[in-house]
């Protein structure tokens, strides 16, 4: 019955005395809770302890304990022995017991540690086998010779009592030395040659006594181990309840072991993948296998291959059970429900602190409200005081008035202190409520994290001993492949193989001289040539064609775009050839160099050749030695990935060098321009009129900034040849911000600042007195007539000072105005107001003198009046941009023709008439029409 329930615990000693000693139903208890102790360590032995812990004595606790109740014990020794003789201490993250020095024992400390349980446990196993053996041998009557066997036997039982006394000190007490004392003694004393009675009562007591003091100290020691278990859990929440921010740290803990899981899932998912690879690589070695006969030490080899096809048969079967079993799958759904309840206890856990803050916060505004009345009721009462004494001069009226003025007064301040009392109440009681969510909180955290933990202690064993299984045989295997192949002997298969051969001998021969005969040498005086390994079709059809294309290979080792021509067309009336099976091709396939690579329409321009040296390619700015294209005509050099995506077209003439656009100063580039605005303004100012006026967000939303700077290079290496058609609309609008904002001195000069941000201050403040303040104010709106007066002054005031720009600043600030005033026009689809605009277009066309630091203060401050002027220009640009002086009717007439034109290009017929109404002005300069003819020409 003993060995169907305990199973290899039957031998302990604690069960030597079962059927005598009751006290031993304590130890059944502690050997099944050990059992569960070996599965799970932790959580089971805390269960275990708590059941016993109630009935043990209570005595003051060393520890801190909770705030409240919990269900383990705070006795300090639930197994009925002294705590004082212990001392609990912490060493290298493991919990231990050290002895104290005593009047008994010498004046040493030993450490028990939890992990010892099983070696302990094994050691009390093999003393109660000796002990059992030592009762069978002297009570057993019919066995001849029992004195030396039975002093063998006792031998045996005191040598594992020395060992055990040498390894754990605690069990060394009077008890167990007077019981093996006695228990020598009857042995020694023993009558074995007659069957004694009293003798047998005095033998069986003595191995009582000695199993009862051994196993009682045994028991102990485990038992005060459990209780230790416990109490290391119970002090890891103690520590962090009294600590500040301690449940923030259980759970940031928690929230890194979510991801460690995760992490230890990724490394042996990897580490799977690799085995399986290497299982893939011993299966494509198999064609190794295929019988190679008497080749050295092929037989070790193919049995190792073998063994390497078993090996990864096995490690698939392997990662198929770690993958679905035992490690990743159990460890997914273990952090799954991990987070899960984190989360849960963090969201507990932020209600409950809200709560909390939320009463100190009505604390706080009662003890306010609270202060305020008793100092109105002082002043309240002291006035009241001072009317009852100044009686002989004041009215019954006024003093009646003050008390009741102080009356009210107290009736407000009892009230507030009320109030004050029941928030610190409801303070008190959240706070309490606080504490003990703080205690749930923490026991919850640490139960998910030991559960937590017990998975991945499961996994990493089940891992491990998979991994040992599968490896536990290459040694051997390996070890016994070493000394098949000391055995082989060098040429011992070349032998083999040569006397596997069984070949005939090989015939003698003789040389005999022959006399000369003339006869003999007809039909044997043919000459061969290298000429005559060349068969008829080729002499026939490639010597010639291939004689012509050697003379034209030029010395380089390349061939100019007429030789390429030459060999396409070549090429081509071979394969269109109407002979061949009398039926003509129906497509003509494309030959060249760059046939199979699909060209942007700025590459369609050029006529291609293959690159004959080294070069930078005009596209990505970088050196291409190998598969480039060059253009005959403008010598451009570009890969041929970037055939693709090459945005400038042919010139037809030779592409200048590299120019310094964006940077450079604004005087340097309009001078190019026969108008004075700079080509690229004009470049992206025209493909987005006839492209995006009516995209929503033009000019607001960004475009991608790897594009935007492959465009930028683009208009450095082309300068007008640049091809826009197939690049994004806010690609192009952020080139021109771009190039704007990155002016040594922007459109309108440095000098010019203060006055145009005066003007904007005085146009915020006309629109409303908040305005100069704010910065921001209602939109402008051209009335015309009907407008503003002071707003139209200051609108010509901007005018006059606008006159102040060089030529060709005002002509492209016009530019700019006229297209911004075009977008500002259809808002309802792009969603562009003249504000918005402003806002955009402010900083790029004005900006403070620069000083030490990269962003002034001044500049941000100055955001809403740049944007002001702006929205000024745009709204007031008919005003603003021409004069009072008449204009001749021709100039007119052709002024209306060319805005129509430019008007067809994007189909608005609002343009024309905005344009319409401003030629037939009876005031457009001569002036405007020198600055705009430019603008003219490039929209004809």
């Amino acid at each position: 019955i003993i060995d169907g329930v305990f199973g290899n615990l039957a031998s302990y000693s604690c069960l030597l005395a079962w059927e005598i000693c009751p006290h031993y139903i304590l130890v059944f208890f502690f050997i099944i809770q050990l059992s569960a102790l070996q599965e799970q360590p932790r959580k089971d032995a805390v269960d275990g302890v708590t059941s016993l812990s109630h009935t043990s004595s209570s005595l003051p606790s060393p520890m801190g304990t909770l705030k409240r109740p919990t269900s383990l014990s705070r006795n300090p020794s639930a197994a009925g022995f002294p705590i004082q003789s212990w001392v609990f201490s912490k060493g290298a993250g493991k919990s231990v017991i050290a002895q104290s020095p005593s009047p008994e024992m010498p004046e040493t400390t030993v450490a028990i540690e939890v992990e010892d349980i099983p070696s302990l446990l094994r050691i009390v196993e093999r003393f109660a086998k000796a002990v059992e053996k030592l009762k069978d041998v002297v009570l057993e009557d019919k066995q001849e010779n029992r004195r030396p066997l039975a002093h063998e036997c006792l031998g045996e039982v005191l040598r594992i009592l020395r060992q055990v006394i040498s390894m754990y000190p605690l069990l060394n007490t009077v008890e167990t030395l007077t019981a093996a004392g006695k228990l020598i003694s009857q042995v020694k004393g023993y009558h074995y040659e007659v069957c004694n009675e009293a003798d047998k009562k005095d033998f069986e007591k003595a191995i009582e006594t000695i199993a009862v003091a051994f196993s009682s100290n045994e028991t102990h020691i485990i038992l005060f181990l459990c209780v230790l278990a416990a109490r290391s859990a119970e002090e890891v929440d103690i520590i962090l309840q009294r600590s500040e921010g301690g449940v923030d740290s259980a759970l940031t803990y928690a929230k890194t072991i979510s991801k460690y899981i995760k992490d230890l899932i990724g490394y042996v998912e990897k580490k799977l993948a690799l085995d399986f690879r290497i299982g893939l690589f011993s299966s494509s070695c198999v064609c190794f296998c295929v019988h190679q006969p008497h080749m050295p030490f092929f037989s070790i080899y193919s049995l190792a291959l073998e063994q390497d096809l078993e090996q990864s048969s096995g490690m698939h079967q392997a990662a198929s059970t770690l993958q679905n079993q035992t490690f990743v799958m159990p460890l997914l759904l273990r952090k799954q429900e991990h987070e899960k309840k984190r989360k849960e206890i963090k969201e507990q856990w932020l209600k409950a602190k809200r709560k909390l803050m939320e009463c100190e916060a009505n604390l706080r505004r009662a003890k306010q409200v609270y202060m305020t009345r008793c100092e109105e009721y002082d002043k309240a009462r002291t006035a009241a005081n001072r009317a009852e004494e100044e009686g002989g001069s004041s009215t019954t009226k006024t003093v009646d008035k003050k008390k009741r003025l102080e009356e009210e007064a107290r009736n407000k301040a009892e009230e507030a202190e009320a109030t004050y009392r029941t928030c610190i109440a409801d303070a008190i009681t959240q706070h309490q409520e606080l504490e003990h969510m703080k205690v749930t909180v923490l026991r919850q955290i640490q139960e998910v994290i030991k559960q937590s933990d017990q998975t991945i202690r499961s996994a990493t064993i089940s891992y491990y001993q998979i991994m040992h299984m599968q490896t536990v045989a290459l040694p051997v295997h390996y070890q016994t492949l070493c000394e098949s192949s000391k055995l082989y002997d060098p040429g011992q298969q070349y032998a083999m193989h040569v006397k596997d051969l069984q070949m005939s001998e090989e015939p003698e021969t003789h040389y005999e001289f022959e006399a000369y005969s003339a006869s003999s040498t007809r039909g044997h005086m043919t000459h061969k040539s290298w000429g005559s390994t060349v068969s008829d079709t080729d002499s026939v059809g490639g010597g010639s064609g291939d004689i012509s294309k050697m003379a034209r290979t030029s010395s380089t080792g390349t061939m100019s775009s007429n030789e390429d021509a030459d060999e396409k067309d070549s090429n081509v009336t071979s394969f269109e050839t109407p002979n061949i099976n009398g039926i003509e091709p129906e497509i003509v396939v494309p030959t060249g160099p760059f046939r199979n690579v699909g060209l942007s329409k700025a590459a369609q321009t050029h006529k291609l050749r293959k690159l004959r040296s080294p070069s930078k390619c005009r596209e990505c700015d970088s050196y291409v030695y190998f598969q480039g294209a060059e253009c005959e005509e403008c010598f451009l050099a570009c890969h041929k990935r970037c055939l693709e995506t090459l945005a400038i077209q042919c010139g037809h003439k030779k592409l200048q060098g590299r120019l310094q656009l964006f940077g450079q100063d604004f005087s340097q580039v309009s001078g190019n321009s026969p108008d004075g605005i700079p080509f690229i303004i004009k470049k992206c100012i025209g493909e987005i009129e006839r492209r995006a006026l009516r995209m929503k967000g033009i000019y607001r939303v960004n475009g991608v900034k790897t594009r935007v700077e492959k465009l930028c290079q683009a208009f450095e290496n082309g300068k007008e040849l640049v091809e826009l058609s197939q690049s994004s609309p806010h690609d192009i609008s952020n080139v021109l911000k771009l190039y704007l904002r990155q002016l040594p001195e922007p459109i309108m000069p440095f000098r010019l600042y203060n006055s145009l941000m005066g003007l904007a201050k005085e146009s915020l403040a006309v629109m409303g007195p908040e305005g100069a303040e704010t910065g921001k104010g209602p939109d402008l709106v051209d009335l015309g007539p009907e407008t503003d007066p002071e707003l139209l002054a200051l609108v010509d005031r901007l005018k006059n000072l606008l006159k102040e720009l060089p030529r060709p600043n005002t002509a492209t600030l016009r530019y700019i105005a006229r297209h911004l005033r075009r977008i500002a026009e259809l808002e309802d689809d792009n969603k562009m107001s003249p504000s918005n605009l402003g806002i955009v277009f402010g900083p790029s066309l004005m900006r403070p003198r620069p000083t030490g630091a990269t962003v002034s203060l001044s500049s941000l401050v100055d955001y809403p009046y740049q944007a002001r002027i702006v929205e000024t220009l745009i709204v007031f640009y008919p005003a603003i941009f021409h004069s009072d002086s008449s204009r001749p009717a021709c100039a007119s007439s052709a002024r209306t023709q060319s805005l129509q034109q430019e008007s067809s290009i994007d189909g608005e017929e609002h343009c024309l008439n905005d344009e319409q109404a401003v030629a037939d002005e009876p005031g457009a300069a001569e002036s405007d029409k020198l600055e705009g003819h430019g603008i003219t020409d490039f929209y004809s």
